[in-house]
């Protein structure tokens, strides 16, 4: 008799929890949300607010109640995102979210053909960059990468070994991650003595607010002796193509004993190489928060967010901003900026860019972890047109997104 009660005691919760699950899941559509502005003007800024029921079926929008305008939204790790095209400094927008009752293909599709080890990013129909993650090469990076009307905003060689910018530099490698001393392993450099950055494992999916990419990796001495694993996920967001935004988050875990960060200039946590005939030594600009341009002036110095733009001959300006997030270890970080068309961001290398006056050695005991992110933005026009500087605020100070009660 006992045994029974408990059953039946056990098998009621199960259904109400279905229930509840169920009222949940279904309770999205209809929903209302109030967007705060924050106290800059807003132009396509991802929101996010908390969201831990199940998705419908098919595709959802935020509806402006105002204006009837329509956010695709991605639901994914628990968090409701969508993109909003612009919303006033201090403003409020009541919006209402809505579930279409047909499947449509997603905004941002993240697709791979075949066994090729390639990942495709589709932004509005338009191909916008491609994940490559070959063990043939030392390194996993994004290329092509297009801005704008179609045309590479990085670099093609070496490769496409008939384009223009070789023999130079060719680690170089569209939007790239590495470093040149961990533990002693040159991750950054491709030549005989460098290390590795292998590939281990790849997944991703395809949204309306965004397209997601996470990797494992390890990276490895040149003896392919492992030094630490590294993780990094990249969110492509439905921005227009004049404003191209996407995140990145990279994790390292010294899941091999302790790990040392040797202080080293050559090294970019995120870091890009544009096409040649934009470089600052070719017409194009450096320019950072400060206002400082060139080389001479932003090179190794810290700034909240770099930008690297010039004139495409027929196409106009065109260029790539990187954001350096508050939360990153020695924020803000320092830049290894170059005329001959390099941007990376460098924490460690503060003994370098300041003639040994500081000291970036950075040491990850064993076990533990250490995350750094960033954002992108392949833009249209010179840092003011692009408005890079309130991109930049309404990465760190977003609008405050919350359900209507």
């Amino acid at each position: 008799m006992k045994t029974q009660i408990v059953f039946a005691a056990a098998l009621t919760l199960v259904l109400s929890l279905c229930v509840l699950s169920s009222v949940h899941a279904q309770s999205l559509d209809g929903r209302k949300i109030v967007i705060e502005g924050a106290g800059q003007a807003s132009v396509n800024v991802p929101v996010s607010l908390p969201f831990d029921g199940k998705a419908p079926d098919a595709a959802v929008v935020v509806v402006d109640t105002k204006s009837k305008k329509e956010f695709p939204a991605s639901i994914r790790d628990n968090a409701l995102v969508f993109v909003v095209d612009s919303l006033p400094a201090n403003a409020k927008m009541e919006c209402e979210v809505k579930a279409l009752k047909e499947k449509k293909a997603p905004k941002v599709a993240i697709t791979k053909k075949g066994d090729a080890p390639v990942v495709d990013i589709i932004i509005d129909g338009q191909p916008f960059t491609s994940y490559n993650y070959s063990n043939d090469n030392k390194k996993p990076f994004l290329w092509p990468v297009y801005a704008e009307g179609k045309v590479s905003i990085t670099r093609d060689w070496p490769m496409d070994s008939t384009a223009p910018g070789g023999p130079d530099h060719p680690h170089h490698k569209g939007i790239f991650t590495a470093y040149g001393d961990v533990n002693g392993a040159d991750c950054w450099d491709e030549g005989e003595k460098s290390g590795f950055q292998r590939s281990d494992d790849v997944t991703f999916g395809s949204g309306d607010a965004y397209g997601w990419i996470h990797a494992k990796n390890t990276w490895q001495d040149n003896a392919h002796k492992p030094v630490i694993a590294e993780e990094r996920e990249y969110k492509f967001y439905d921005s227009p193509a004049s404003a191209r935004i996407f995140d990145e988050t990279v994790t390292f875990t010294a899941a091999y004993g302790k790990v040392l960060f040797k202080d080293t200039k050559e090294g970019g946590l995120i870091a890009f190489r544009v096409r040649p005939d934009i470089q600052a030594n070719k017409g194009g600009t450096i320019v950072n928060a400060s206002g400082a341009k060139g080389e001479a002036q932003c090179w190794g110095k810290p700034s909240p967010w770099c930008d690297y733009y010039g004139t495409i001959e027929g196409v106009g300006v065109r260029g790539i901003a990187l954001f350096d997030n508050p939360t990153n270890l020695r924020h803000p970080s320092c830049w290894h900026v170059r005329n001959y068309g390099l941007n990376g961001a460098s924490c460690f290398g503060l003994g370098a860019f300041s003639k040994n006056q500081q000291n970036g050695d950075y040491e990850l005991a064993e076990g533990k972890t250490l995350t750094f992110h960033y954002r992108a933005v392949i833009h249209s026009g010179d840092e003011k047109q692009a408005k890079i500087a309130d991109l930049y605020a309404d990465y760190i100070t977003p609008p405050k997104a919350s359900w209507a009660k």
